[in-house]
């Protein structure tokens, strides 16, 4: 693969060579086509292990598409390419399967809720280098309800920023993600109970000014209908922090980039 970084640009092919522009690196980028065609791959015996992994591959997309579509109202504080990397995430729970036959195995997030935590979807502004603190979570029994708390907050001396920073706000979102199976009629993955609701609920808090008066700070948010997860479910909570540079009648100049967001716990 080559970066263009003289005078003359091509979209599209020339030969044996594509051309693209990539948006997060802001780069012209070319390279070369080649690999196994379509009907080779569909099949000749050889490639029998690469189509058991590319069968699996499409759960890992619709893993992925659920935990996207279950943050979209937080979407502006993201960066980066977030779906090939959930998707790798999908993979590593994907593999703790032993007991189905490859091809075939199960994603069971309800199994195996840390591959998830920790999971940050800003890629410019990591979670854990902009939010210098550690907030608490608890979750009701019946896991529709979630607090996260911030106990003897400085908020003056908790955030790490390029830009000049004077005010914050936090957003608590919650969804849900099913564990997955191979479906034979659907010819693909499905969530292993029927039927699936997506399930997503967000708590905004107010525009708070940093300072270094000590507060408590608590969030609460709870899917709709008191509603109740299914046992072959999990609960993914995401915090997302939002800044602005100064507050004029009112109306918050936000930051470039917006802020930073990152899952912070599963149940």
């Amino acid at each position: 693969m080559a970066e263009a970084i003289g005078p003359f640009r091509v979209k599209g092919s020339m030969g044996n060579i594509r051309t693209y522009y990539d948006r997060t690196l802001k780069k012209w980028i070319s390279s070369t086509k080649g690999g196994a065609n379509k009907n080779l791959i569909y099949n000749n015996p050889r490639f029998a292990l690469t189509r058991d992994l590319n069968q699996e591959w499409k759960g890992c997309a619709v893993w992925a598409k659920i935990v996207r579509k279950g943050v979209k109202p937080i979407n502006h504080l993201m960066q980066g390419r977030n779906n090939c990397y959930l998707m790798k995430v999908a993979e590593k729970i994907k593999i703790l399967d032993f007991e189905s036959e490859r091809g075939f195995r199960k994603i069971t997030t309800s199994k195996h809720k840390s591959l998830l935590v920790g999971y940050c979807f800003s890629k410019l502004h990591p979670f854990s280098e902009v939010f210098l603190d550690e907030p608490e979570l608890s979750i009701t029994d019946d896991r529709n309800e979630v607090t996260l708390a911030l106990n003897n907050f400085l908020s003056h001396y908790r955030f790490s920023w390029p830009e000049k920073i004077s005010y914050y706000r936090i957003y608590l979102n919650i969804s849900l993600v099913p564990d997955l199976e191979w479906s034979a009629s659907e010819k693909n993955y499905i969530p292993v109970y029927q039927p699936f609701l997506y399930m997503a609920t967000t708590s905004v808090g107010n525009w708070m000014y940093m300072n270094t008066v000590l507060n408590d700070i608590r969030m609460v948010v709870k899917f709709d209908n008191d509603f109740v997860p299914d046992d072959r479910s999990t609960v993914v909570v995401t915090m997302g922090l939002e800044f602005a540079s100064e507050m004029i009648n009112g109306t918050p100049y936000i930051v470039k980039d917006c802020g930073t967001t990152m899952v912070l716990g599963c149940f």
